[in-house]
């Protein structure tokens, strides 16, 4: 399916590479997401790198499998830990009260869906990169396309987001700011960033390395 919308995009696919057959479950992850966080305001959001990922693999991006990934890792540091907080409340609800009021018995079958389905995509990821790391192909020399720009404009974003509140956590560090999971979180963040960044400017040298020494 994913190849046959890229060939209605104009798309040429390299004959080495094939569409990520992950493309379902990440899929699946961000639509039960969206809906599990819906009501959390601006929760819903922190699915758009995995949105880009998918959206560049489909355009045929040299590294849309990378924002796939990040994605997801992405998912897992914000989403997941906030829904791991708040799942424990959800149930602790529902004993005392034997019910969930409001909206909790439509949210609680999605909020455990997107936390096993935000660890199978991690599990699946890791186990596809170990996979394709022994499989590497030599890097192709071609013009960068939309799907690539995407890619590049992702880690740019992700890193202003990831670096904005540095300022904040700082003061908030020196005022006594005892919130560690925030803090780690945001640490998390800027590693991602900067590890993303840095695979990514190595890769964008690989192929004109490659060629010179074909030469």
């Amino acid at each position: 399916m994913l190849r046959q919308m890229s060939k209605s995009l104009g798309v040429i696919w390299p004959r080495h590479r094939e569409p990520m057959k992950r493309t379902p479950l990440a899929i699946a992850t961000v639509c039960v997401t969206v809906a599990a966080t819906i009501t959390t305001t601006g929760a819903f959001l922190m699915a758009i790198p995995l949105v880009l990922g998918l959206v560049a693999e489909a355009l045929g991006a040299r590294r849309g499998r990378w924002l796939i990934r990040m994605g997801a890792a992405f998912l897992s540091v914000t989403i997941l830990q906030m829904e791991l907080v708040i799942l424990p409340e959800f149930v602790a609800e529902l004993r005392l009260h034997h019910r969930l009021g409001g909206i909790g018995p439509a949210l609680l079958p999605l909020w455990i869906a997107s936390i096993l389905l935000i660890v199978w995509c991690d599990v699946a990821f890791m186990i596809d990169t170990v996979k394709t790391s022994r499989n590497r192909n030599l890097p192709e020399r071609r013009a960068p396309g939309i799907g690539d720009w995407i890619v590049w404009v992702s880690a740019l974003l992700l890193s202003v987001y990831s670096f904005w509140g540095v300022p904040f956590l700082v003061r908030a560090y020196n005022q006594g700011f005892d919130r560690r999971d925030i803090v780690l979180t945001a640490s998390a963040l800027i590693v991602m960033a900067v590890v993303f960044d840095i695979a990514l400017m190595i890769d964008a040298t690989r192929p004109r390395q490659a060629w010179r020494r074909s030469r």
